[in-house]
């Protein structure tokens, strides 16, 4: 995965992981990949430098990204990083890794085949554009889905 800056069309900067340069250009040209604090889906790459952050996850995911923000519009990265260790916590905790039967499991639940869970996996993007097709909605992440399941 590479993980890319990012900055929307009003300066937010955020970050994204993608497979490839390709996968960014493709994604970002379907309208699938937005600011997560505006929700603005003009998306540039800007210019990054490997890094890692961890944190603590805050209580609250959207007073966590508000109080990243200082009064000039900068981002606070450290607290960043706790919002998005946050975010990663609570998938892990709220989700089951069903891997490459992602798309079946979808299916089955929006079917009503199988009762509603909160689920993580793998899909290709052809098989991702034909459960929206069908209505089914999920959403990309922009992290690796594969870690395992723990409560």
């Amino acid at each position: 995965m590479i993980v890319y800056n990012l900055a929307c069309d009003q300066n937010h900067p955020f970050e994204g992981w993608f497979s490839s340069p390709i996968d960014f250009e493709n994604q970002r040209d379907r309208g699938l990949v937005e600011c997560p604090i505006c929700g603005s889906k003009t998306v540039e790459r800007k210019l990054h430098a490997p890094r890692i952050n961890v944190g603590a996850a805050p209580s609250n995911r959207e007073q966590a990204v508000e109080s990243a923000t200082q009064a000039d519009g900068d981002i606070d990265t450290a607290k960043l990083a706790q919002a998005v260790a946050g975010f990663v916590k609570g998938v892990r905790e709220n989700t089951e890794y069903v891997g490459e039967k992602f798309a079946e499991e979808a299916r089955a639940m929006h079917y009503g085949e199988k009762p509603h869970k909160g689920i993580r996996g793998r899909a290709d993007q052809e098989t991702a554009r034909e459960l929206r097709e069908e209505g089914i909605e999920f959403q990309s992440l922009p992290f690796p889905v594969d870690f395992p399941n723990s409560h």
